[in-house]
């Protein structure tokens, strides 16, 4: 009896230890969950008002619940979610768009920088989260510039970039600023250099100039590259010798550039797509989809068939198709037909065969057949039943065989 009592004592001590009283869920946790987890913005709205009012007593507490409520306003508005409920809450679209207002203006820089980790989490209210800092405008500046330079919100680069974009000239001169600050590094001084040719500024010419000389080559590059944008027309010849630099940045910078420049130099262009970069190589192809020139169809195929980068072979594919559209493209299509055989991973097959696939090649194929001077819809209908063993392949083949009939 007496080892059964001490058992039942060491039982109910154990349970009392195990057990505590279970956290009481809040006000913001469900408010969140809310807005985050499942988009409903307009019940979030409820909880998070009675967060920021009931359980935050400090301002460092009430930097969430202000954060998302925000965010919870701008969703319902872009949604147009506000504007549905107006038929039981009559009112309730205005009352947001006050409430948000007011809010944007009274918004703080660390709830600035709680709303730019929301941004990296990457939730469905993405775009509505992203158009509060654009329109914050200027105060907003200083922060998106500073996460910039931030490795753990590298994820975030491409929607800072676009929201200073959007910001506009109201912009500028921050970011000239920022050019001239020693502590901006040179990476970020060189996006910001791409980005304040893109808002078209004129303003920003003289800041632009002031740092050339003193620039490390690849930020000379973005600072020529702007600077032709902004209308100095002078730096053209510049961007264009820069293709062929030793130096790998002003190279790349120099051959993205070239999208941007009036009737790039199509010998140049053709050139640079023998470069060993990768990413110049690349932005040769995409300015060639957009300045196609005969000269280049040789060297396009080759990539689209041999290169070892994916992203550029997707540019060579493209600019082919273009190519295919013109006069001087008439022979693609068979020379693509007769490259099939010697091509041997299957994804790069079938990129092939969605060239193949496009109106234009599918032309060139037909034409070819009606004039018998080289049936080479028959060569590639001999490929698909004789050569070709991928089941991805063949599908495409055969859906372009097929439409090869209609």
């Amino acid at each position: 009896m007496k080892k059964f009592l001490t058992l039942l004592m060491f039982f109910i001590l154990a349970i009392s230890v195990g057990c505590t009283p279970d956290q009481p869920i809040t006000q913001l946790e469900v408010g969140r969950n809310k807005l985050l987890g499942a988009g409903l913005s307009i019940e979030a709205v409820n909880h998070l008002k009675r967060a920021e009012t009931e359980e935050a007593n400090t301002p460092a507490e009430k930097v969430e619940p202000r954060a998302l409520l925000l965010v919870a306003y701008s969703h319902a508005l872009a949604t147009g979610d506000a504007k549905t409920q107006e038929v039981e809450i009559p009112g309730l679209e205005a009352e947001y768009k006050q409430a948000r207002s007011v809010r944007i203006a009274a918004l703080s820089n660390i709830e600035m920088k709680r709303i730019l980790q929301l941004l990296a989490e990457r939730h469905r209210t993405q775009d509505a989260t992203i158009q509060i800092l654009v329109d914050k405008g200027t105060d907003a500046v200083p922060i998106l510039i500073e996460y910039l330079g931030i490795r753990r919100y590298l994820v975030l680069r491409p929607d800072l970039i676009e929201m200073l974009y959007q910001i506009g000239s109201k912009s500028v001169d921050q970011m000239t600023a920022a050019l001239n600050d020693s502590n901006t590094s040179t990476e970020i001084k060189m996006i910001l250099a791409q980005l304040i040719g893109r808002i078209n500024d004129s303003r920003a010419i003289p800041a632009l100039e002031a740092i050339q000389s003193e620039s490390d080559p690849g930020l000379k590059m973005e600072i020529n590259i702007a600077l032709y944008n902004l209308g100095k027309q002078e730096y053209r010849t510049q961007i264009i010798t820069g293709l062929s630099d030793n130096d790998i940045t002003v190279r790349r910078a120099a051959a993205q550039a070239m999208l941007r420049l009036d009737n790039p130099p199509a010998d140049e262009l053709v050139s640079t797509l023998n470069d060993s970069d990768a990413q110049v190589r690349m932005y040769a192809g995409q300015t060639l989809e957009k300045y196609p020139t005969e000269n280049a169809i040789d060297r396009l195929i080759e990539i689209l068939t041999n290169d070892t980068d994916e992203s550029v072979k997707e540019a060579a594919a493209r600019a082919l198709i273009v190519h295919g559209g013109q006069d001087f493209g008439k022979g693609i299509a068979r020379r693509l037909i007769k490259a099939l055989p010697e091509v041997s991973e299957p994804k790069d097959r079938i990129r092939i065969v969605l060239v193949l696939k496009k109106d234009a090649l599918v032309e060139q194929i037909k034409n070819a057949a009606k004039a018998h001077d080289d049936n080479i819809e028959y060569d590639l209908f001999l490929y698909f039943k004789n050569e070709e063993q991928n089941d991805m392949v063949k599908e495409e083949l055969s859906m372009l065989l097929n439409g090869l009939r209609d």
